[in-house]
Order: structure tokens, then C-alpha cells, then sequence
């Protein structure tokens, strides 16, 4: 007997509602949850861990939107479907196209995210300010994996149109093998404090000595294949 398939189809995904992101009940259990699965009780770590997780999710496809077509998808929690694994959102399913550009985008970040980012912060007493800072970097990564031909430019416009999000998302080239052209990285402003699980240090995590982090930066690129795709953060 086959299991999970309904008249020879697989069963559809259970997908829930985005209004949970602002239920403090059900973050204290994905919070929680996070905290199960990297092994860790403060609050504050877990919520962190959460979010880093969460933030690049939440806005992926609506970021992707916005390079490919000019305009981005609603973040409503309101309107927005999801699914959630142990450490974070698996899958969004954002709403409807929102005006287009990335200054009516970055209108669109602050109204979505401040609710998500305080009702969160009350959960894992974790600050909005350090909160926005990851999502920052979320947005970066998010317009480096959707090949924005200036992702720095196009960040700052967003930005510009949405004051928590800050500091401003930043870029760092990095020269590859000889005769590749240079990689892009994510020049990041905020902590996900996984080095504390403990699971090492991210690439670039801003915890590092300057010199450090562009040493492993150029031994990152230096390994690459030649590829025009852009790097991770």
C-alpha cells in the first residue's frame, strides 16, 4: 500500500497561515524548537538563529520578483502561506505584486516586517535593531542569488525606503583564480550567533579581525570554479 498519495497524485502540502508569524505562541515554539535542534536553552540565541534563518526565506521569491519582473510580491503576513521546519520557514508563498520598484518595496519591507520583528523580539528578548541587521543581510544575500546586475544600488534604493533596515545592505569583491572575474560576497553587518551552537564561524561573520575575513574570503574565491554566478554571503 502506497502511503501520502490520494488517486495516484502525492497528498498537497499542508501549507499554514503567515498570521502565525505574529502569534507569540506559536514563535515560543519555533523558537523553541530551534532551540531543541541546535542544542541550545537562551532565548535570545535561538530566536537569533531563528530569524537568520527565517528572514532570507520570508523574503526570497518576493526579492527575485523584484530583480526579474521590477516589482515586488506582498509579505502581509495577512496574506501570505508558508511551511516550517525545527530551525526555520521551509517554503513561502507571498501574495499578490506589489507597486512596482524597489522604493515602493522597501515601503513594503518596513509595514510586513515590524510586526513579525517585535512580536519576535518579545519572544526571545532579542532587540529590533539587531533583528533588522539580519534581515539586511538577508536582503543582500537574497539580491546576490537573484543576479541583481547592481545589487548594491538596487539595496540602497530599498533602503532608502525603509529606515529600520539598517545598516544599509553592503558587497565586497573579492578576486578569484587568475583571469575569473572577481567573486561578490555579502559584506555582513549582523551576528546569527551560530558560532555559539557551536557550528564555526559563517565566512563572512562580522566577528572576525578585518584581515581575517578577507583572507578567508580570497581562499573562498580563490577555490571557486570560474562561474559568473554570484557567491554566497
Amino acid at each position: 500500500m502506497t502511503v501520502g498519495i490520494t488517486g495516484g497524485l502525492p497528498e498537497p502540502i499542508g501549507l499554514l497561515p503567515g498570521s502565525l508569524l505574529l502569534d507569540r505562541d506559536w514563535l515560543s515554539g519555533q523558537v523553541r524548537d530551534t532551540g531543541t535542534f541546535y542544542g541550545c536553552q537562551e532565548p535570545r540565541l535561538s530566536a537569533t538563529l531563528w530569524w537568520y534563518s527565517t528572514s532570507a526565506v520570508l523574503i526570497g521569491q518576493s526579492v527575485h520578483e523584484l530583480v526579474l519582473l521590477g516589482a515586488g510580491l506582498s509579505l502581509d503576513p495577512a496574506v501570505l502561506r508558508m511551511t516550517a521546519r525545527p530551525s526555520g520557514l521551509e517554503r513561502v508563498v507571498p501574495g499578490h505584486p506589489l507597486a512596482p520598484g524597489p522604493a515602493a518595496f522597501g515601503r513594503h519591507l518596513d509595514a510586513a516586517l515590524a510586526p513579525v520583528i517585535a512580536a519576535l523580539g518579545d519572544v526571545g528578548q532579542v532587540t529590533s535593531q539587531s533583528l533588522w541587521a539580519v534581515a539586511a543581510d538577508s536582503l543582500a544575500t537574497r539580491l546576490l542569488a537573484s543576479r541583481a546586475p547592481d545589487p548594491a544600488a538596487l539595496a540602497a534604493q530599498v533602503a532608502a525606503a525603509c529606515s529600520p533596515l539598517s545598516p544599509t545592505p553592503r558587497f565586497v569583491e573579492v578576486p578569484g583564480r587568475p583571469g575569473a572575474a572577481p567573486s561578490t560576497y555579502v559584506h555582513r553587518v549582523s551576528c546569527c550567533l551560530i558560532y555559539r551552537v557551536p557550528m564555526g564561524k559563517c565566512l563572512s561573520c562580522p566577528r572576525q579581525l578585518p584581515a581575517e575575513r578577507r583572507e578567508r574570503l580570497e581562499a573562498h574565491a580563490a577555490a571557486r570554479a570560474p562561474s559568473p554566478s554570484p557567491s554566497p554571503s
